[in-house]
């Protein structure tokens, strides 16, 4: 006959019960992402698989404790285990939870290391407010277990027949149905259940579609447009460019790119960015200019390649350098690349600049501000050391918008303005109007920065035999739509990917283009135009002339396998897991009917332009 459990085993059951309510609370801030969950069996099914999902989260706590009670027989220490391991566990997904609610990613190897890595000021800005905040949450939660385990015994004491066996045959039951009904759904391609991959943390449930074929139970029209959204992967070889760049007779103009990271589109004016709107009445001004992705890795990785960022990864693991870069070296350009942000994370050292010699990866200083400065002194004070006899490019990658920086001491522009930031303020109730101050100050810091280079580059009587670019990588959402969106990274709306871009050719006279230009029209512009290459921009690019722009219907915008097919008024999402979404440009989801299959199709056979199919 099996014997019940030890008393100290129902404790740690019950503690672990308590912790799960608390993960159930934590679990709201991700169920509030979830849309389109009406009716009472939709709501059922969430609250299923809520439970189970992180039932298997909370769990683990538990059953480390109960292998350490095994093999230590120690009660003192099993519970030091427990606690650690509760407290821990509770951390990690409230900290997921608060990422996700800001960029709509969670937690990895690459994001820890973006948020507590030495350079986690080039994505996050954490006050003195937010850590104080955390510590005490983390004293707190250590104090609640300790709590846990005092209100267990009392509980025990007073009901020792704690029904163990039977709460855990609900657990596993819910666990089951909730992924069953997720293997139907997602053989059917029912997005009401599916879209919970794309928002709990480690959720990997149960598919099945071959099984649901097999008993009937899948729509197989549906089941056919869900193929057509599957990025095709036959690829083995990446053969890019598709034809060997030639040139002829270039410029030998030089060429200066003035990137700001994080620069929305509307605030490029007199008082936000003086110096760059006084400048721009001389440029070719591209109003309606989107970028590539709405984060800095396929940011840049659209404008200097002049491609869509699902070829990153790709790219990275095989260091293949841009055409760009590579006809500028053929051509005896001078390169010098200073970015504010680091180039080793994302590794733009081992795609866009992989081939440039001594690449400076890293720029001194704490904050954002103290980088940008370094970069714009040491492109002022080596300058003269070009020899004037070769062209040179420039990249100046200016980082202080991005964690709304600037000096202690800095004039501001723009008041009233935040005096620092806490994140963990913004929700929907959130009054961004003194962020946004604080944003606009940040931009007017770095305007004055690219002002010095400008008038140097006049001074020095180089001006008017420089090709400038001015643009940013992606743009910047203060929950404009409504929908709980701070930042970027989160959406392919316009007010992520919308940039201010120009550039300066003194030969020809300003205009202002309306239609839609790209950030792959860039490269190939420059390739064509400055650096006299004859090779077909489609054998190296997705992007055409930006001096004589083309009406485009569509465009792929983002990063790896998280992508989006962008259109006038609405925006197709794809997911890694191949599952997608349709919402307008508000971001309000649309039924499957405005799903344009067609398009889709060529838009992913476009995608794999610069893969070489095995035959």
């Amino acid at each position: 006959m099996q014997q019940s459990p030890t008393p100290l085993v129902k404790q740690l059951y019950l503690v672990f019960l308590f912790n799960l309510v608390l993960l159930l609370f934590i679990a709201l801030q991700y169920t509030s992402f979830l849309e389109n969950i009406d009716g009472f069996f939709l709501k059922l099914y969430l609250g299923i698989t809520t439970t189970s999902h992180f039932f298997l989260i909370g769990v683990l706590p538990l059953l480390v404790s109960l292998l350490v009670y095994f093999l230590t027989k120690s009660s003192k220490v099993t519970q030091g285990v427990n606690i650690f391991l509760s407290t821990f566990i509770l951390v990690v997904v409230k900290l997921d939870a608060v990422i996700f609610e800001q960029f709509r990613y969670h937690i990895s190897p690459i994001v820890l290391k973006l948020v507590f890595g030495k350079r986690s000021s080039d994505i996050f800005q954490f006050s003195t407010t937010n850590i104080v905040i955390a510590v005490l949450f983390i004293i707190a939660l250590f104090g609640l277990q300790f709590f846990f385990f005092y209100l267990s015994k009392k509980v025990l004491l007073k009901k020792s027949q704690l029904k163990v066996k039977i709460t855990l045959i609900g657990f596993v039951l819910f666990l089951l149905t909730s992924h069953l009904v997720y293997a139907w759904s997602d053989a059917n391609y029912f997005r009401p259940v599916t879209q919970i991959k794309n928002v709990f943390p480690v959720f990997y449930p149960l598919t099945a579609d071959k099984l649901m074929m097999n008993l009937g139970l899948v729509d197989l029209e549906k089941a056919r447009q869900n193929e057509k959204m599957q990025v095709a992967t036959t690829a083995n070889t990446v053969q890019y460019p598709l034809q060997p760049i030639v040139s002829e007779n270039p410029s030998k103009k030089n060429i200066l790119y003035l990137v700001i990271d994080t620069w929305r589109n509307g605030y490029m004016n007199a008082q936000i960015t003086p110096n760059i709107y006084e400048f721009s009445k001389r440029c070719q001004v591209y109003t309606n200019h989107l970028s590539g992705s709405n984060m800095t890795t396929g940011g840049v990785f659209s404008l200097m390649y002049g491609i869509p960022a699902t070829y990153f990864d790709t790219f990275t693991g095989q260091k293949i350098a841009p055409v760009l870069t590579t006809e500028l070296q053929k051509q005896n350009y001078q390169m010098q690349i200073l970015s504010s942000s680091n180039l080793e994370n994302p590794p733009f050292n081992r795609n866009a600049f992989a081939n440039i010699p001594n690449l400076r990866l890293f720029s001194k200083g704490e904050k954002p501000s103290e980088r940008d400065i370094e970069i714009n002194d040491i492109w002022l004070n080596n300058f003269d050391k070009f020899d004037k006899q070769k062209p040179f490019f420039g990249f100046l990658f200016y980082d202080a918008a991005h964690g709304f920086d600037y000096p202690k001491d800095y004039p501001l522009a723009v008041k009233p303005s935040l005096s620092e930031v806490n994140y963990l303020e913004l929700d929907d109730d959130y009054d961004p109007a003194l962020l946004i101050n604080r944003y606009k100050n940040s931009l007017h810091f770095i305007d004055g920065l690219i002002g010095k280079v400008l008038q140097q580059l006049e001074e020095k009587g180089v001006l008017n035999n420089t090709i400038i670019v001015i643009t940013s990588d992606h743009g910047q959402e203060f929950n404009d739509n409504k929908k709980g969106y701070w930042q970027h990274g989160g959406n392919f709306s316009d007010y992520q990917i919308h940039v201010p871009m120009m550039v300066f050719d003194a030969s020809k006279p300003p205009k202002t283009y309306a239609q839609q230009t790209l950030h792959y029209d860039i490269a190939p512009t420059v390739m064509q135009h400055y650096l006299g290459v004859k090779t077909d921009a489609a054998d190296y690019s997705f992007g055409h002339d930006l001096y004589d722009p083309i009406t485009r219907t569509s465009f792929i915008c983002g990063y790896n396998q998280r992508y989006a097919i962008i259109e006038k008024k609405q925006i197709t999402n794809i997911y890694p897991s191949g599952l997608f979404d349709v919402t307008d440009q508000q971001l309000k989801t649309l039924d499957d009917a405005h799903i344009n299959y067609d398009l889709v199709a060529k838009e992913m056979k476009a995608m794999n332009r610069f893969y070489k199919l095995k035959k």
